[in-house]
């Protein structure tokens, strides 16, 4: 009877891939771990199939990527945009999803594409310069190109202008008037968020008029700018702007600023950020940065295959404009006319009268 993988993991106490790697001779394997598979593999009188290996050495025609949930429509555009381009030079796509961006889960989902034999991985998963440059050296053999990390780190990177966008909304909201700005930030372990809150910081510190009236980190998710803006509504903050670091959470500012009877642009004017396709047709459309994301995961793709071309190592960081996309959810602040200031005085005279 042929002896198999299977039987070899089976007495050594480990999975077939680890029953692989030992017979390839890879080195990612624990001293022990080794010892125990070769001594299984002695007392089973186990052959390696060296044809299967070479077979299994060939490179992969496929490119990884690791991404956030792609219910996010920024990780879903920017995900198409690293297939097309894959598709463009012959490859396949191996997506790897992950929900919590802890680095064991990371690391998990690159072992997964390295077992597929995938020369090139595009990371779109908040990190922080060290467990970038962790895995760059962990996984040698492999060419990554990262899409949220800060941008001194020493790898290989493509986004988005978030500081830059930034600027610009915040810049647009004071030319309007909007002095009194609440802010609606996304998760503090994304650079391209950190970015962003830098950029409206920036702008606003230099106008002695304009005042940060809160913060609040959200999600990304519609539902994490709607709770964000119930919560600051319920609070009683007294704003004229919110600026939002992505569309969607500024979707669930919309909601809740409808939800309280406050009046979007004439009482609250909003800024989003990524310009997703749905954002023209919020209620009103929403004034957004544009950023592309399509372009992102396509330039990713093509800076991967460039730098595996290259004999010397060096970083390449590589910064795609964005631009103001302005709708119907911003316009000048006027001040409320004498009669309007009228009617709310008469209205809080009617509530004292009911409640008494």
């Amino acid at each position: 009877m042929n002896v198999t993988f299977k039987d070899v993991a089976e007495l050594a106490n480990v999975s077939t891939q680890t029953v692989s790697r030992v017979t390839n001779g890879s080195l990612n394997v624990a001293p022990e771990t080794r010892e125990k598979v070769n001594a299984a593999i002695k007392q089973l009188g186990y052959i390696p199939n060296k044809g299967a290996q070479i077979l299994g050495r060939a490179k992969s025609k496929m490119i990884g990527l690791v991404t956030l949930d792609i219910l996010l429509h920024g990780a879903s555009l920017l995900a198409n945009g690293v297939r097309k381009q894959a598709k463009n030079l012959g490859y396949g796509t191996s997506l790897s999803v992950i929900a919590d961006p802890a680095i064991d889960k990371i690391t998990t989902a690159v072992d997964d594409l390295k077992a597929q034999r995938v020369e090139f991985i595009i990371m779109n998963i908040p990190l922080s310069s060290d467990n970038a440059e962790m895995l760059v050296v962990q996984y040698s053999s492999i060419h990554f190109v990262f899409i949220d990390v800060p941008p001194d780190s020493q790898v290989n990177s493509v986004s988005g202008a978030s500081y830059n966008g930034a600027k610009i909304a915040a810049e647009l909201m004071l030319s309007l008037c909007r002095k009194r700005l609440l802010f609606i930030n996304g998760p503090q372990g994304s650079s391209a968020s950190r970015l962003r809150l830098q950029g409206w910081l920036d702008v606003l510190k230099e106008d002695a008029d304009s005042k940060i009236i809160n913060q609040f980190e959200g999600d990304w998710r519609a539902s994490s700018g709607y709770r964000c803006m119930r919560q600051a509504l319920s609070d009683g903050h007294d704003f004229d702007g919110v600026l939002v670091a992505n569309d969607q959470m500024a979707l669930g500012v919309l909601r809740a600023l409808s939800e309280f009877n406050l009046s979007v642009p004439q009482q609250v004017s909003v800024i989003g950020f990524d310009d997703t396709v749905d954002s023209a047709y919020f209620t009103p459309p929403l004034t957004t940065i544009k950023q592309d994301f399509l372009t992102i995961g396509e330039r990713a793709v093509l800076l991967a295959f460039s730098v595996a071309d290259k004999a010397k190592k060096s970083y390449r960081h590589e910064s795609i404009v964005t631009e103001l996309i302005e709708r119907k959810s911003t316009q000048a602040y006027r001040p409320p006319q004498a009669n309007e200031q009228k009617i709310k005085v008469l209205l809080k005279q009617i509530e004292k009268l009911l409640i008494e």
